[in-house]
């Protein structure tokens, strides 16, 4: 063939090198627009220092960027961490001290330059709003107790910036993963003011950038979107390299799972993504015209026992309602095989989960009388629970769920229940006096780490009255999780997460019930999707293929 008639294909792959390890991506096509659907609204505003829902960080990490990220597909462990506006990181000071390299040439617009000035001042700000100055007392960092970790940051070289921590804090490069620590633009984000949407001003809506996007429309009424439409950043520090893989991405706010699954049946969008019912995403299955894709999620729910009220202050007892459950048949039965059983309080696919709970077995209830025996509990004399569960769609299909756990309790032929459902702010008040005996609660992370999960089982606004300073043993839990955030070594943190996991269920507080998987339903040439523990959604990944 002569070489004027020759056709060359060239794939661009383009590796990204940095402290923790290489990251391929593939250059994306000329254009490409992706439409999707979704059931979520902003809950509040597109500012690092007030946003505090799933939505809300969806938004700001397509429309800035973190110093690192997470690879996608990982367990988001410590060699998970790849590099994002760092190239390079350093720790120092048993752990105390750590000192990021920051990428050159990275501006906001192609106009104001990226530095450690930048970093500095959002840590500042946003903190400062929701600490010390408590400008904004709800913000993500005061709930993250960012100033129990971080004492200060200081600017070493133009491109080079150090954080001094109060603490050894294992998981702080998690922590500088999520979206609460993305970085802000010094000219939209004030020190002392929260920037809220503004429908006349769609640039002074956030104080974003550095993201693969730039914010192109923000069509809202009141507290809910309507649409929102992303345009590729032309300077984004890695367009060079393939990001995003698509030019335009316009999300549809349906009002519920029902109009969004209508939408989707008629492939007037090209993705459905949250929140579908389980019997939607089951019908979809059966649709050829579509592709239903499923992966591992991060939200998990829990059983609770008060144990101010006989007899749940007694571990036998937490141990047999324990060994009573039936997870897979309320994974199977009301979340149709959306939700997994679990057995560690931290999630199945994160770094050091242990499925300690699982040495109960499922509907043991031979076990299970034989442990409610000697307190005078058998088949002539029941053990009553008064089981509390959240009636206003807090949480997935609540009412259903009771209705199993109550059904499975009482085939032990040991185990009477009552259920109690009522409306989460009632809920919430209930768990604050203390009066529900057994109740459900369930945990979505602030970052993805085993910390942000493994303190549930003592943790104090659950107000179970449990002493985890004295459990069976004489084993303070408490310890394990606190010198499990402050190993410097994986090693230490595995010894010590394995053994808070195993006395966690040697006591039983808290237990563990179910982990709810990741769906979306696309078109048949929707790529790009990738599920893990983090639940990113990364739309910047997106393609068709």
């Amino acid at each position: 063939m002569q070489k004027n008639q020759m056709t060359a294909i060239v794939v661009i792959i383009v590796v990204i090198a940095g402290a923790a390890g290489a990251y391929y991506f593939l250059a994306p096509p000329a254009s490409v627009t992706i439409v999707i659907g979704t059931t979520d609204s902003v809950e509040a505003a597109l500012d690092m220092a007030l946003a505090y829902d799933y939505f809300g960080w969806e938004l700001i990490t397509c429309l800035s960027a973190g110093l690192v990220d997470i690879r996608p597909g990982s367990q988001a462990g410590a060699s998970d961490i790849i590099p994002a506006l760092a190239t390079d990181w350093i720790m120092s000071g048993e752990g105390k001290i750590w000192d990021f390299e920051l990428r050159t040439g990275v501006t906001y617009d192609g106009v104001r330059p990226f530095n450690a000035t930048c970093v500095k001042y959002t840590f500042d700000r946003n903190c400062n709003l929701t600490g010390v100055g408590l400008y904004e007392p709800d913000g993500p960092q005061l709930n993250m107790d960012y100033q129990g970790i971080i004492k200060n940051v200081t600017i070493l070289e133009t491109y080079k910036v150090r954080f001094n921590l109060k603490i050894a804090f294992a998981p702080f490069l998690q922590l500088l993963a999520c979206a609460a620590s993305y970085i802000v633009d010094p000219v939209r984000a004030p020190m002392k003011q929260v920037i809220m949407y503004n429908g006349t001003n769609l640039a002074g809506s956030t104080s974003c950038g550095l993201g693969p996007y730039v914010l192109e429309k923000w069509d809202r009424s009141g507290t809910i979107d309507k649409e929102v439409w992303l345009k590729k950043n032309p300077y984004y520090w890695n367009v060079t390299g393939g990001i995003p893989k698509n030019t335009e991405i316009i999300i549809k706010k349906y009002t519920d799972a029902t109009s969004l699954a209508t939408a989707m049946a008629a492939l007037e969008i090209d993705i459905a993504y949250r929140q579908l019912l389980p019997e939607q995403v089951q019908a979809f299955e059966n649709n050829t015209s579509v592709k239903v894709w499923k992966g591992i999620g991060a939200q998990i729910q829990y059983m609770c026992f008060q144990q101010r009220i006989y007899p749940f202050n007694e571990t036998d007892v937490r141990i047999a309602v324990a060994a009573c459950l039936n997870r897979t048949n309320i994974c199977s039965t009301v979340f149709r095989g959306t939700a997994d059983p679990l057995y560690s309080i931290i999630p199945n696919g994160m770094a050091y989960h242990k499925s300690s709970f699982a040495k109960y077995g499922t509907a043991n209830y031979t076990y299970a009388a034989s442990l409610l025996a000697p307190f005078g509990y058998n088949a002539t004399n029941h053990l009553v629970i008064d089981f509390w569960y959240e009636s206003s769609g807090h949480y997935p299909s609540s009412a259903q769920q009771a209705l199993v756990y109550e059904s499975d309790f009482e085939e032990s032929n040991v185990i009477d229940v009552n259920l109690h459902g009522v409306d989460w702010g009632t809920y919430k008040g209930l768990r604050d006096n203390g009066t529900m005996p057994v109740f459900v609660y369930g945990w979505y992370p602030d970052f993805v780490d085993p910390d942000n999960y493994g303190f549930l089982p003592f943790a104090a606004w659950l107000n179970m009255d449990y002493d985890s300073t004295h459990p069976q043993g004489g084993i303070d839990m408490n310890k394990y999780w606190t010198d499990a955030r402050s190993a410097t070594t994986s090693a230490g943190r595995l010894g010590n997460y394995t053994a808070l996991q195993d006395l966690q269920a040697s006591e039983c507080s808290v237990v563990p019930l179910w982990q709810k998987s990741t769906e979306a339903v696309t078109k048949l040439d929707i790529k790009g999707i990738v599920f893990d523990i983090t639940v990113n959604w990364r739309n910047w990944l997106l393609y068709r293929g």
